[in-house]
């Protein structure tokens, strides 16, 4: 049967359509924060600019252990799901020492 011959009547299945729109964005989420973690580790640990991650983590300020915590934090919750969505960041991480009044050090 030619489609010019076939009734054009749509049927909208609703929950099929949102359980599709609700698995992508949930893969989309975790894609964007696997790579929002291996590019946060790249940014500090191999800066493509040259600055070395003390340098770094001073202009962080009393920001730096709550940007570490964050980070780690986000760190467990990936490897809990799919651990090597974030081995190419792990592999970067060196040692840290959080400060109580915010700050961190690099130890090197």
């Amino acid at each position: 049967m030619s489609i010019l011959d076939q009734n054009d009547e749509v049927v909208m299945d609703f929950p099929n359509l949102a359980a599709g729109r609700l698995t992508q964005m949930t893969k989309q989420s975790f894609q964007q924060m696997a790579q929002a973690y291996n590019q946060g580790a790249k940014i500090l640990w191999t800066n493509p600019n040259g600055a070395t991650p003390a340098q770094i983590t001073a202009e962080l300020g009393t920001n730096a252990a709550e940007v570490f915590t964050l980070h780690y934090l986000l760190g467990q919750l990936l490897v809990g799901i799919k651990p090597d969505s974030i081995a190419e960041g792990m592999a970067l991480i060196g040692s840290v020492t959080l400060n109580v009044d915010g700050t961190a050090t690099i130890n090197e």
